[in-house]
């Protein structure tokens, strides 16, 4: 199983280790963060250019999981991208081209903070798919 994040701009210096704990957790996991652009639009096609395999586009307006819902997603795909935008969000052509719109909550979540919570699902997804007991129901 190949997971791949794919983040519009850099991750803030103070969410750096946070990030790092997470790349030693999360087997196969690759995170390729792209330049900003100008628009919605040019980020968008800088996303999906990295994309490959099965496509979620993190959004406020997607379809909300459990935990396990989400782990058998993981799971599902042998290669999964997800596609986090910019401080303007996802291009209509992102959001069209993706396979799954996803929402890891109501709240609208920093971009940032977006990244560190997919991470940590992605952590809590290979857990739960490996039947450790690290997630609680």
């Amino acid at each position: 199983m190949k997971l791949r994040v794919v983040a519009v701009g850099k991750i803030a210096p103070h969410f750096k280790e946070a990030q790092e704990h997470y790349f030693k957790k999360v087997r196969n996991l690759e995170v390729i963060e792209v330049k900003k652009g100008k628009s919605r639009e040019e980020e968008g096609e800088r996303l999906l250019k990295k994309a490959k395999g099965f496509i979620v586009a993190l959004d406020e307006k997607g379809r909300e999981v459990t935990s396990r819902e989400f782990a058998k997603i993981v799971e599902k795909h042998p290669t999964i991208t997800f596609l986090i935008g910019g401080a303007d969000g996802l291009s209509e052509e992102v959001k069209e081209k993706a396979d799954l719109l996803l929402s890891l909550s109501k709240l609208t979540l920093q971009h940032d903070v977006a990244r560190i919570v997919l991470l940590e699902q992605l952590f809590r997804a290979q857990e739960i798919n490996r039947g450790s007991p690290y997630h609680r129901d």
